[in-house]
């Protein structure tokens, strides 16, 4: 209601103005159709007009809520930026391509994600048509609980081999959400030493791993998957081209 009442504010501003308007046109000239203009503007009948024409105040509303979301992104995006080292941030993460890379793509994702396995085949194409970009890797594990954890500390332990681009193609390109011996069945897919995989998923690192990527999101106010920012700069898609024009643009 408090929003519905800035609107009628903001129309009855407009009609004021308007009413002005004719008034100092009209002072130019007809002094007399002044006055009269001047008498009968402060008795405008905001309800009537507003009730009268009901689609004022939808264009009003709309207009409002495109503002507010137009300045909800801008504020999202400056807190973004203000905090592009950590997003950025490799150094406990997986990431495929140069550490010193000018531009980061930085996915958060979640393995049990629908929606992240849609997005996947875009990273994949990124990574893959983007030898001189960092992609950087950052699971976060609301989607699944236990399956999600399970999962993402899997992934670290495959990147701890080398293997963790394959281990995300098998992960995402599997349908519907894999349990932990799928998971399991992954690793040894990619002939991965399975001593050293249970280890490195039991690893004070793995944790460290996770609680630091869990970190970044809040700080940032991530609550959402998946989430692909290019140099801090949030892209919202779920195809290859928009992230890439992105990249192509700070090349």
């Amino acid at each position: 209601m408090k929003n519905f009442s800035n609107i009628l504010s903001v129309v009855a501003v407009v009609l004021a103005a308007a009413a002005l308007i004719v008034s100092v046109c009209t002072r130019c000239c007809n002094k007399k159709a002044v006055a009269a203009a001047e008498v009968a503007a402060p008795q405008i009948d905001l309800a009537k007009m507003l009730a009268e024409n009901p689609k004022m105040v939808a264009d009003a509303m709309q207009a409002y809520e495109i503002q507010r979301r137009e300045e909800e992104q801008k504020a999202l995006q400056q807190r973004y930026v203000s905090f592009q080292n950590e997003i950025n941030d490799e150094s406990y993460a997986p990431f495929v391509g140069p550490k010193d890379a000018k531009i980061t793509v930085t996915e958060f994702y979640d393995f049990s994600c629908g929606f992240c396995k849609r997005m996947a085949p875009a990273i994949e194409k990124i990574v893959a048509d983007n030898p001189d970009v960092k992609v950087v890797f950052k699971p976060l594990t609301f989607v699944a609980g236990a399956v999600s954890v399970y999962q993402a500390k899997a992934g670290f332990a495959a990147y701890k081999q080398g293997k963790f681009v394959e281990f995300y193609k098998a992960v995402m390109g599997a349908q519907g959400r894999m349990n932990e011996a799928a998971v399991d069945d992954v690793a040894k897919s990619l002939n991965l030493d399975m001593s050293k995989f249970k280890a490195d998923m039991d690893s004070p690192a793995a944790q460290d791993y996770l609680s630091k990527v869990q970190d970044v999101a809040n700080k940032i106010g991530l609550n959402g998957v998946p989430m692909v920012f290019v140099n801090a700069k949030h892209i919202q898609t779920l195809d290859p081209e928009p992230i890439q024009s992105a990249i192509d643009a700070l090349k």
